[in-house]
């Protein structure tokens, strides 16, 4: 099975580091944000990756190349084509089989064999990993049915049975899923534009539930408030340097 990292975006809730660098090579522990996610697909047996590439590709392409664990392939977006169009751009790359999407500004501990075995079961066109929605949490939510299917989607009118998740950036699709791909749009969005449709009509559309640790690095406030619980000795005092350097307050987490 082949996968994709989406990390095509302008890293705009992240800057300042992102202006000098793609979110993807943020460091996170040590290594890269994107070895983070590398990690998750290769605990899964998966070796060839493509990654879509916008916001000052080259750094990031010249560390992928590095990466020799992995085959990896690129789709560059002269103009940014959001995720559904991130992700139809690659078709070709999944040579019409089942694959893998993962955003590249998280981290998790999430078992992707065990996503696939309940995708198949399910016999799900896309199955999305969620993970229960905490009361303070504003994402967008994602009813599922206690049995996983997913019944809601980007409404707030969601009551028990049904649970109130949230998508964690992972998804599994079929090669069947660009059948519902927009035809008239070289840009959209896979959530608004596929996903809630799919819901509309009833599709075979899972959630898987994830229980274990899931983190979203997308925005600088999540990203500070990670490293100061995580870092110890000397990164952690590395990282402070980082932060000075690009004039962070770093709202006392490092206090």
């Amino acid at each position: 099975m082949r996968a994709m990292i989406l990390a095509a975006g302008l890293g705009t809730r992240m800057r300042p580091l992102t202006y000098h660098m793609p979110k993807p090579m943020v460091p996170v522990l040590g290594k890269p944000l994107i070895r983070h996610v590398l990690d998750v697909l290769k605990k899964a047996g998966i070796r060839e990756v493509i990654v879509n590439l916008h916001h000052l590709p080259l750094s990031l392409k010249k560390y992928l190349r590095s990466q020799k664990d992995f085959k990896i392939f690129f789709s560059l977006e002269p103009k940014i084509l959001g995720t559904g169009g991130g992700i139809l751009k690659a078709k070709k790359f999944f040579q019409n089989q089942r694959f893998v999407v993962i955003n590249s500004d998280i981290l998790t501990d999430v078992e992707l064999k065990k996503v696939l075995a309940f995708h198949i079961q399910k016999k799900s066109l896309a199955t999305m990993v969620v993970r229960q929605m905490k009361p303070h949490e504003t994402y967008e939510a994602v009813g599922i049915h206690p049995e996983g299917k997913i019944v809601k989607f980007q409404t707030k009118d969601i009551r028990p049975p049904i649970l109130k998740t949230m998508f964690t950036g992972i998804h599994i699709f079929e090669p069947e899923i660009f059948q519902y791909f927009p035809k008239d749009k070289k840009f959209f969005c896979i959530n608004t534009d596929v996903y809630a449709k799919l819901v509309q009509k009833n599709k075979n559309v899972y959630g898987y539930l994830h229980k274990g640790k899931w983190t979203d690095m997308g925005s600088l406030e999540f990203y500070l408030a990670y490293q100061a619980k995580h870092l110890k000795g000397k990164k952690r005092v590395q990282f402070e340097r980082i932060l000075k350097k690009f004039k962070i307050i770093s709202r006392n987490y490092f206090s």
